[in-house]
Parts: C-alpha cells; sequence; structure tokens
C-alpha cells in the first residue's frame, strides 16, 4: 500500500510538472521588425540575415529632430525611412545601408523643408556601393525622396 501511495504521489506530481509546463503563456504576441535569422543555400553554402521586414516587406520608420543640429545617421537594413520632424537642422549626413539586399527601398522625408542642408552617400564596406549625387540638397516637406539598391551594380537608384 506503501509503494501504491509513493507511485500515486510521483505521478500526481509528474502530471502538475507536465501540466505546467505545457500551459506556459505565450508573452510577446508582436513582431517588432527587428527579428533576424540566419538562411543559408544549403549545407557549406554562404548564408546571409533575413529580417523579418524584408519578409514582410515592410520597415522601420526611423523618427529623426532637433533644430539647428548636425546629425550624422548611418542607416541600417530594418530602418526603410527616415523622418525629420520639427525645426530644420543645420546639416544631415545619411549613409544609405551597407550591405544592402537587392531590390531595397530607402525613403527620406520631413515635415519641414530643409533648404541644401542634406547629403545622402552610399557605404562602401563591405560592398562598394554607389548613389547619384545628393549633396547639399533640399528635401521639401512631405516630398519624400526615394532610392533603391540594385544589386548587380551595387548602385542606388533615385526612384523619386
Amino acid at each position: 500500500m506503501k509503494l501504491f501511495s509513493k507511485s500515486l504521489f510521483v505521478g500526481a506530481a509528474i502530471a502538475a510538472l507536465a501540466t505546467a509546463l505545457w500551459a506556459q503563456p505565450v508573452t510577446n504576441q508582436t513582431i517588432s521588425g527587428n527579428e533576424c535569422w540566419n538562411a543559408g543555400q544549403g549545407p557549406g553554402g554562404p548564408s546571409q540575415f533575413l529580417c523579418v521586414n524584408q519578409v514582410r516587406d515592410g520597415t522601420a520608420l526611423a523618427l529623426f529632430s532637433g533644430a539647428g543640429t548636425t546629425p550624422s545617421t548611418t542607416m541600417t537594413l530594418q530602418q526603410g525611412t527616415l523622418y525629420w520632424t520639427g525645426g530644420a537642422a543645420t546639416t544631415w549626413a545619411i549613409v544609405l545601408p551597407n550591405p544592402a539586399f537587392d531590390g531595397e527601398i530607402v525613403t527620406v522625408d520631413t515635415d519641414t523643408t530643409l533648404t541644401t542642408r542634406v547629403t545622402v552617400t552610399a557605404g562602401t564596406t563591405p560592398q562598394n556601393q554607389t548613389v547619384p549625387s545628393f549633396s547639399g540638397q533640399t528635401v521639401t516637406a512631405l516630398t519624400p525622396v526615394q532610392w533603391q539598391f540594385n544589386l548587380a551594380t551595387l548602385a542606388w537608384v533615385r526612384l523619386r
């Protein structure tokens, strides 16, 4: 009888533990766009990080502000849109994402006209990218400027 009650107690404890492990609630049900995984071309083949924003064809909006400041922004793969808000910066230097994926689109926009203040350059490491000249340019309020990356030529092409 003592062995039976021990077995019953152990069985109940295992059942309770299994139920507790099985019934763990999911605490995070949202995707921020920063989640990435390593995608490869088979065993031993090349691989690259693939981020959620690329899969869902969305990118993060990065907000910037600071009247009279001179920020320098190096974009990441997760940032597809840089948006200036509030008073105009003195200058704003932007470096496009490097490496970039084929077809990547980046946008620069503002709610305040930035007259002759924006310079956009391409990254040189690890890819030696090119971008059409955009130095000391004006970005008009609510009139975005966009570039798209072409991997074959390692060039950013201005869309608008």
